[in-house]
């Protein structure tokens, strides 16, 4: 949790009455919470207010790391209740009692970090935490932290009570996983599924709840668990059109069923270093753009070397040559040409996907 360091969203506990101050004060002391009070009764250590709570909730809302409620229930949920957007956009928010016995998770629990928040209060301020979320009553993970801490990106959001619901109820569920990913890594929620395979044939027929974790565009239903694990080279003229470039090798991935999400960082040669079709297509994927000099990728073996570009920029491959040379793997996509662009995607072997 953030502790309000300069720049830095920080923690507010927010109390209506005298009593609940005190446990405010004490959660601030305990978390680095600025503490909020109404101003008639403000003590030492608060800051008071005058507004109704739900326009201080508003107020804060946006810029806090969470909030801790030390309020009725009632009086919480109605002063949340017309910002909530989605578990993904909502910061964590805890209810305290005013007397500073238990500690209530009521939004965000999981992705916001509200369960672990109210974990943290317990511990540090002697309460009880009260966790309702239903994968950690059944001692089952949630599949979106989970996928958080592997560093996947998620596709087919809906389907995340899909999973963990099947997870809670013991209902049937499946894991597909790619050939070509290192299994070890993910193999610690394997326990949790009935069936995990790398046959697409087998994920498809699958009755249950599905989870497919691939770098690969599939006919499946299922919530899609995207690792960034594809290395893409590419080159452009020079001064080429930004837009076409981007829309030009988006369409290029998308052909070769190959999803944007996993893309891990874009490369190319250092005389392309400031071109802004790239700049802008790495932008675009939400990568970071990486150049190699002439000299390295020159020494990177490819199936489609050019002299055109020997002569132009040093090296008889760009987009090949960039895309092997940083994944160390085999590539995926080979060369592909959309007279103002080029682009290809490599896979890194298995012991470099950690």
């Amino acid at each position: 949790m953030n502790r309000g360091k300069t720049g830095e969203k920080r923690l507010h506990a927010i109390t209506l009455t005298k009593m609940g101050a005190l446990a405010a004060l004490k959660i601030g002391a305990a978390t680095g919470a600025e503490v909020y009070a109404p101003e008639r009764f403000c003590v030492e250590g608060a800051k008071g207010f005058s507004k109704p709570v739900a326009g201080l909730v508003e107020e804060l809302w946006g810029k806090s790391a969470g909030l801790i409620l030390v309020m009725a229930a009632g009086i919480a949920v109605r002063s949340i209740a017309p910002l909530l957007k989605s578990k993904y956009e909502d910061p964590p928010v805890v209810l305290v009692d005013t007397k500073g016995l238990f500690a209530v998770p009521l939004l965000a629990g999981h992705l916001g970090g509200a369960n672990e928040l109210s974990l943290e209060i317990s511990r540090k301020c002697g309460m009880t935490p009260v966790i309702t979320t239903a994968t950690d009553c059944a001692q089952k993970p949630a599949i979106e932290v989970w996928a958080r801490e592997k560093g996947l990106s998620l596709e087919g959001k809906k389907r995340v009570a899909d999973l963990n619901g099947a997870f809670a109820n013991a209902d049937p569920a499946c894991l597909y996983i790619e050939e070509g990913l290192d299994f070890s890594r993910y193999s610690d929620i394997f326990p949790h599924f009935d069936l995990v395979t790398d046959s697409l044939a087998e994920a498809c027929s699958f009755r249950g709840a599905v989870a497919a974790l691939t770098f690969r565009i599939l006919p499946l239903d299922a919530l899609y668990l995207r690792p960034k694990v594809l290395y893409m080279g590419a080159g452009c003229r020079l001064d080429a059109d930004p837009s076409a470039v981007c829309e030009g090798v988006l369409g290029a991935l998308d052909e070769a069923g190959l999803c944007g999400q996993s893309v891990k960082a874009l490369y190319s040669v250092d005389a392309k270093r400031g071109e802004k079709a790239l700049l802008d297509l790495a932008e675009r994927l939400g990568v970071e753009f990486i150049t190699f000099s002439a000299k390295e990728l020159e020494a990177v073996k490819t199936p489609n070397p050019s002299a055109r570009v020997r002569e132009a920029v040093g090296t008889p491959s760009v987009c090949e040559a960039a895309a092997l040379f940083a994944s160390g793997g085999k590539l995926l996509m080979e060369k592909k040409s959309g007279g103002t662009w080029t682009a290809a995607v490599a896979l890194p072997p298995v012991e470099k996907d950690r």
